[in-house]
């Protein structure tokens, strides 16, 4: 599966599951905090989550199902996705910035980077309107 550039920079996450004979797909942005759940290609669940933890309920062909995310790890961007299928668990995946170490490192360089050139040109905009 391709990743967009904001999966590579682990600001979105893609969870994938099988169940039933639906791909349900699970994505959600710690960017933006937006949540989309899809089966089968086709939305049932959309909702905007600035918070650490959040569900979604749909039903599919009699069977009802959750997808919860939780952040267990907010410093790390540590995000476990769980699939309740008829109120029981069936499969969790979870998600790291840590899984690639490389990519990892390379993001840091990237936003510290990316931050002293922002922050150079505030400072310089500030001088030059305040004096």
């Amino acid at each position: 599966m391709k990743q967009s550039l904001l999966e590579k920079l682990n600001l979105a996450y893609r969870f994938k599951f099988n169940d039933n004979g639906h791909t349900i797909t699970a994505n959600a942005s710690s960017l933006t905090g937006k949540e989309e759940v899809l089966v089968d290609g086709a939305s049932v669940s959309k909702k905007r989550n600035l918070g650490l933890s959040s569900c979604h309920k749909f039903h599919v062909g009699g069977t009802d199902y959750e997808l919860h995310f939780n952040v267990t790890g907010f410093l790390f961007c540590r995000v476990e996705c769980r699939l309740i299928v008829n109120g029981e668990t069936v499969s969790t995946e979870t998600r790291s910035a840590f899984d690639n170490k490389k990519a990892f490192v390379r993001n840091l360089v990237i936003f510290f980077f990316i931050g002293l050139i922002f922050g150079y040109l505030a400072a310089t905009a500030a001088l030059t309107f305040l004096g």
